[in-house]
């Protein structure tokens, strides 16, 4: 396709200098001419061949070259048979373009990863869907013109451009593609939640990044924030509420075994979380730390009331440190391991 715009260029080029200075119209030889009808004769050959997602870029360059090719003739050429195999190409180059999306769409909601993200890190669809938005930018101009006759009911997508009305939905397409693929985690609804967190973090900055809040609505960015929000304290619940429970206040006066029992069931639900969550992976920084901060915030918290009410009680009995492994500074050093991807244990010493 890069050649065969290049020879446009050039023959566009070879015609126009071959007007004379006297005449405001070109007349083609035979030559010339069966030189242009080749050239149209492959443009129409792939606009009507095979149409998939990794093609789209080829025929929007191909069309910007005819089209820019057919502004520059139009009005000189006297052959109208030349002009109107210009134009009939210009148009199957526009219907090819047109007829990509809906592949697209279907390629992305349907779409399978190679590797299965087992850490609930970004999915590759994801780093691959946001890398076509980007160069669909470079064509805005001439997607708006192509797309812009395509009726919508929907209120909030007339208020978009044609580009950003494709834009919203193919990022749509690509949330429920990662709302399926998070059910294949099982049972495990806080990697589920991690998973989701991840990638809607990461289509988020990418919007940013890329500054399409024109296309996609002002609100866009600001709503799946709070979903991401959203996913934080679901991962939250469904990973802590059972270590939580284990330092339930439940009043003084237990007795030596009941009060050690419940310290070896909030080290051994610990010890779970972190061997499973040191393996989970959190890419971006500023939400890694800020799920360890709010962890920090209740379990931290909660610990050192255990500690305070009961703490004593199992310390004065023997083998103490079997029972008390963790001071809260340990907990907390601890928790700095989460989600950096790399699968830690707790050696399962004993203490005194």
């Amino acid at each position: 396709m890069g050649k065969w715009i290049q020879f446009v260029k050039i023959v566009v080029r070879l015609i126009l200098n071959s007007k004379k200075s006297e005449s405001k119209e070109i007349r083609f030889n035979e030559t010339m001419k069966g030189c242009v009808m080749q050239l149209l004769s492959f443009g129409k050959a792939v606009a009507i061949g095979r149409k998939s997602p990794q093609k789209l870029f080829g025929i929007l360059d191909m069309y910007d070259a005819m089209a820019e090719a057919l502004a520059q003739l139009e009005g000189l050429i006297t052959d109208n048979v030349v002009i109107n195999k210009v134009k009939d190409v210009l148009t199957r180059l526009s219907e090819a373009a047109r007829g990509t999306f809906p592949k697209l769409e279907n390629a992305v909601y349907n779409g399978t990863s190679v590797k299965f993200m087992q850490s609930g890190e970004i999915d590759p669809l994801s780093r691959y869907v946001m890398g076509y938005v980007q160069s669909l930018l470079d064509y805005s101009d001439t997607l708006n013109l192509l797309l812009g006759n395509i009726d919508e009911d929907d209120d909030r997508l007339e208020a978009l451009t044609p580009l950003g009305r494709q834009l919203l939905v193919l990022i749509t397409c690509l949330q429920f593609n990662l709302q399926k693929k998070s059910k294949l985690y099982g049972d495990d609804d806080a990697l589920q939640y991690i998973f989701l967190m991840n990638n809607t973090l990461y289509i988020v900055q990418k919007v940013k990044y890329l500054d399409l809040g024109g296309f996609l609505g002002d609100n866009w960015v600001h709503k799946h924030h709070e979903q991401v929000r959203q996913y934080a304290t679901s991962y939250y619940k469904a990973s802590w509420t059972e270590v939580l429970l284990c330092l339930k206040d439940e009043g003084v006066g237990q007795s030596f075994s009941n009060a050690s029992n419940r310290f070896k069931n909030f080290n051994a639900s610990f010890e779970e979380v972190y061997r499973v969550q040191t393996a989970w992976k959190v890419p971006d920084a500023q939400l890694r730390q800020d799920l360890r901060i709010s962890i920090m915030e209740n379990v931290i918290t909660a610990y050192r009331s255990f500690m305070g009410m009961l703490g004593n009680q199992v310390e004065s009995g023997r083998y103490a440190g079997k029972y008390i492994k963790y001071t809260a500074d340990d907990l907390e050093s601890y928790l700095l391991d989460l989600f950096e991807g790399s699968p830690r244990i707790l050696l399962k010493k004993y203490i005194g």
